[in-house]
């Protein structure tokens, strides 16, 4: 089997890939390598609303309300780079912390791996967004959120993950 770079860009690279089928046959295939993966964060305040994130997103050219999330440095721990984001993005820290799950948002074609955390006890301070980022946070109530995931109001995968996984481990029955 062969590779070889396709494409370099600023945070992924494109590789061909020659690649083996059960059937023995030999494709290409286009992979999308992402070094470090990254975390994302359903942050839920004392009185139940989760905090979100609105931002333009160029791919699918929509303002998208996403769980806070970003990627991580490759050397820095997981936490610390959900910690990071939490408090670049919306302005809160949280003093619990609560690794939930590692999941593949998209296998077929990219290789990131993204880390699930649920962060309770929260305070609120500055945002420190990237130069390049617009990022308006905002407050919902949990059982709001997990209805606009049910009636395909939400629709980012990381999200929807998040909250439904809340949900259905962590949060109040009947949420």
């Amino acid at each position: 089997m062969s590779c070889r770079q396709a494409y370099l860009g600023k945070s992924i690279e494109v590789l061909d890939k020659v690649v083996r089928l059960p059937d023995d046959r030999f494709v290409h295939r286009d992979v999308v390598t992402y070094a470090g993966g990254a975390v994302c964060v359903v942050a839920v305040t004392a009185d139940n609303r989760v905090v979100l994130v609105r931002q333009y997103r160029p791919a699918p050219e929509t303002v998208m309300l996403e769980i806070p999330a970003g990627r991580r440095d490759v050397r820095e721990h997981f936490l610390t780079a959900a910690r990071r984001e939490l408090r670049e993005e919306t302005g809160y820290v949280a003093s619990s912390w609560k690794k939930c799950i590692e999941f593949w948002p998209s296998p077929g074609f990219v290789d990131e791996r993204l880390t699930l955390y649920v962060a309770k006890g929260l305070q609120h301070g500055l945002t420190e967004m990237d130069s390049d980022e617009f990022i308006n946070p905002i407050l919902m109530p949990v059982g709001e959120a997990i209805e606009r995931c049910r009636d395909g109001r939400m629709s980012d995968a990381k999200t929807l993950i998040g909250l439904l996984w809340y949900a259905a481990f962590e949060g109040p029955r009947g949420c």
